[in-house]
């Protein structure tokens, strides 16, 4: 009855759908992965994967483990492994992740920042903080 969206499975549990009929004003923490379909303004935090699906409309920051964009996307995105572009997606904010894969005809406006594999990243640190440890490593390496 129901069909998977991902052939990547995480083993963070369950995956949470928020419906295209659904509209969330505010934060919200989700256990497990997620897919969005309907309208958030605020914060979204996962602890696996997220989808966005081509329905959706997001005024928010994200943070989870990979983020695939279908629909649109108004904030900023830090991910600890992958953010993927689908053809459809529009995003305008920075992001943040190790691999960033963009499918053509997908809409970007913002800046990117790729991590190193050995480059730690825990989803509630600063952006600039991030960038400030890569530049020192930087830095120290050439010195």
């Amino acid at each position: 009855m129901f069909k998977k969206h991902s052939s990547k499975q995480s083993s963070c549990g369950d995956t949470t759908f928020i419906a295209a009929e659904c509209q969330i004003t505010g934060s919200i923490t989700i256990n497990g992965n997620a897919r969005i379909d309907g309208k958030i303004e605020g914060n979204v935090q996962v602890t696996g994967d997220l989808v966005i699906g081509a329905s959706a409309i997001l005024k928010a920051n994200i943070e989870a483990s990979t983020v695939s964009i279908a629909g649109e996307v108004c904030g900023n995105i830090k991910t600890t492994d992958l953010l993927e572009l689908n053809a459809t997606a529009r995003l305008v904010g920075d992001t943040c992740t190790r691999q960033f894969k963009v499918e053509q005809g997908a809409h970007f406006i913002g800046s990117s920042q790729l991590l190193e594999e050995t480059t730690p990243l825990t989803l509630h640190e600063n952006s600039k903080e991030l960038r400030s440890a890569k530049e020192t490593k930087r830095a120290s390496t050439r010195a």
